[in-house]
């Protein structure tokens, strides 16, 4: 780390210029308390004279490297004014370098993943709805079955034998129904994963 207290006056102005070198890009930033807005300590100006701006970096081998950088958002921009931070050891950038390199590689695997899951979500919904229909179409078999029961006015010799065969076709009818209900759950379940799965991607 650069300390400006043995270098510059607190009255002094320090006007850093990336021309020689050639303009070094800002590169992405992320936000710290401790290190943002002008510096307090000594005021440095990027090429237009204006106060350069602490911030840090968050971008391949620089991530995590304070640095002042220009604060112009229109026209030119100066691009970083100056480096606080000593750069970091080889096997350190290269290590960030990898882990970047990993990031930006799996951008399109995520898109496909994204893809697919939005294909499963709509497969599940389509299934989901056809299984509500037969389960539908099956409840008004059986309330068909017990209307046909009660309207019939069979004599009460065949009643108790048509009883119990409706009985056991009710039984069956139930069984099914209580399956297609548990079906039902269970593709909602999967949905619901799948959605949550989506949504942390």
């Amino acid at each position: 780390m650069v300390s400006w207290s043995d270098e510059t006056s607190e009255d002094s102005v320090m006007n850093i210029s990336s021309s020689c070198d050639g303009i070094i890009k800002l590169p992405s930033t992320m936000h710290d308390p401790n290190f943002n807005g002008t510096d307090a300590d000594v005021n440095v100006l990027c090429e237009h004279g204006e106060p350069a701006e602490r911030l840090v970096a968050f971008e391949g081998m620089h991530t995590g490297s304070r640095f002042l950088g220009c604060t112009k958002k229109e026209g030119i921009n100066c691009g970083v004014v100056q480096w606080i931070d000593f750069e970091w050891p080889d096997s350190m950038e290269k290590a960030l370098a990898k882990l970047w390199d990993m990031y930006e590689e799996s951008k399109p695997g995520r898109t496909n993943d994204n893809l697919e899951s939005s294909f499963v979500i709509h497969n599940l919904t389509e299934e989901k709805k056809k299984l509500q229909e037969n389960y539908d179409s099956l409840y008004a078999d059986v309330n068909a079955l017990l209307d046909a029961q009660q309207q019939r006015g069979l004599e009460l010799s065949n009643q108790k034998e048509q009883k119990q065969c409706l009985d056991v076709k009710i039984a069956e009818l139930e069984t099914i129904v209580g399956n297609l209900k548990a079906e039902l759950a269970k593709k909602e379940e999967e949905k619901k994963k799948v959605r949550e799965d989506y949504d942390s991607l």
